[in-house]
């Protein structure tokens, strides 16, 4: 279960389901209905390890003694894209237009905006929905040279597709779930930006080791779940490396 949980509370499996938390955003209103749901039903979570996808996230379940580690997000897990000559456009992704004046204008001149968190649905079936983020995701792997962003499910995937990511938070909120990215893109703030501090012309990193932990991390997560018998001590290096990876 990977996800940002907060839009209701019917998200917690029944005891006909097996579970397994990789990836998991729990947003306050979310943390104020678990403390009340595991006072209630302290057995819930007994045997569960919950992959968090922040450490605000961590720092919660942890605090209530649960078992809790950092997974990150696995929209990190993309493959890698290839170079090709048609990548020459900068992407703003739910970009206030408003910052623009802090931007140099050779990016603006360059530029495309584009509101992926509120899109026009002629059809909202779900095989449809699929598409138009396939579709999305294509055109930042063939088209983008860079992409400046203030979400984070463009930031991550983009850093996964090895598209080089300006990442800039603009509200504190943000600051509870960017920490996924915690050692892989900088998180630039809105002062950063006025103070002239942004890198417009970062690298993309190599995470290409992070990834095959994390995707390791996930299939020994199912399987342990399963009741298989896994590598204790492989599992808990994997997690390790993930929590405490620094991009060069």
């Amino acid at each position: 279960m990977q996800g940002w949980f907060a839009q209701g509370f019917d998200f917690l499996p029944n005891a006909n389901l097996t579970s397994v938390f990789i990836g998991a955003h729990f947003t306050q209103e979310t943390q104020n209905f678990l403390k009340c749901f595991i006072a209630h039903f302290p057995h819930y979570f007994e045997n569960k390890e919950i992959g968090c996808r922040d450490t605000f996230t961590l720092e919660f379940l942890q605090n209530l003694g649960l078992k809790a580690y950092f997974s990150r997000c696995l929209t990190s897990t993309l493959p890698k894209r290839e170079p090709k000559a048609t990548q020459t456009k900068v992407f703003f992704v739910g970009f206030d237009k408003k910052l623009l004046a802090y931007v140099p204008k050779n990016l603006k001149e360059n530029g495309e905006f584009i509101e992926q968190q509120w899109v026009e649905l002629i059809n909202s079936s779900e095989e449809h929905c699929f598409k138009l983020t396939q579709n999305l995701l294509k055109r930042y792997e063939n088209e983008a040279k860079l992409i400046i962003t203030s979400a984070l499910h463009c930031a991550s995937p983009a850093t996964a597709l090895a598209i080089p990511v300006v990442f800039i938070r603009t509200s504190e909120e943000q600051k509870t779930r960017f920490s996924t990215l915690r050692g892989i893109i900088p998180i630039y703030s809105v002062e950063d930006l006025k103070q002239g501090k942004v890198d417009f012309n970062p690298k993309a990193p190599d995470i290409e080791a992070l990834k095959e932990a994390m995707l390791e991390n996930a299939r020994l997560s199912i399987l342990k779940e399963k009741g298989e018998n896994i590598d204790e001590a492989k599992l808990k290096t994997l997690r390790e490396f993930i929590a405490k990876f620094q991009a060069n």
